[in-house]
């Protein structure tokens, strides 16, 4: 990984997208530091098979889009920050994955920052934490429950923002985030 200094334009961008992404109400996130993650070309070269079965997936089945460009699509991913040991935290730039629809490591992605950031317990955590801001190929998405028919598609959208990719190869970090959350500001009534 390499540090993103502050002013630098590849620095401004990804903060102007995982700001657009917190609701007012979410309080707001300060980021901290900013990295750009570099994927081993064994990381690519799998990023790109998942491209290519989703592609011809696509195109078996007149999917358009699919077929363009493996339906490929940026999103979030929030990491906690783990305890290293000596009062140290330390946030990783892997993907995390989970059990779903019969894929032992499907990956959970959220469209925006503030949705992943609650998704992975929001306001429940304090301190550090780090998002994957990533590239996403997400094939044919079944929209709804991710435990009918899993062969016939790649990634199921349950609502809400949400993207289960059933294919972790299907998902390549690009940035870590590391930032914190400022509680919102109470609200004052004034009384007359």
């Amino acid at each position: 990984m390499t540090e993103l200094p502050e002013g630098h334009p590849s620095r401004r961008v990804v903060e102007l997208i995982f700001a657009s992404g917190w609701a007012r109400t979410d309080g707001a996130a300060e980021v901290e530091v900013l990295f750009r993650v570099h994927s081993t070309a064994r990381a690519v070269a799998r990023f790109e098979c998942a491209r290519a079965a989703a592609r011809a997936r696509g195109e078996a089945a007149g999917d358009a889009r699919c077929a363009a460009d493996g339906n490929e699509m940026m999103r979030f991913q929030c990491r906690p920050a783990a305890e290293a040991g000596g009062g140290s935290e330390v946030i990783c730039a892997t993907v995390a994955t989970c059990h779903q629809a019969g894929a032992a490591r499907a990956v959970r992605t959220f469209a925006g920052s503030g949705a992943a950031d609650a998704g992975a317990g929001g306001g429940s955590h304090e301190g550090r934490r780090g998002m994957l801001v990533c590239r996403v190929i997400a094939g044919r998405v079944r929209r709804g429950s991710t435990d009918e028919h899993p062969g016939e598609y790649d990634s199921a959208d349950p609502g809400d923002g949400e993207l289960v990719v059933l294919d972790r190869r299907a998902v390549l970090p690009c940035f870590l985030v590391v930032y914190r959350v400022k509680p919102p500001p109470e609200l004052h009534s004034s009384s007359s």
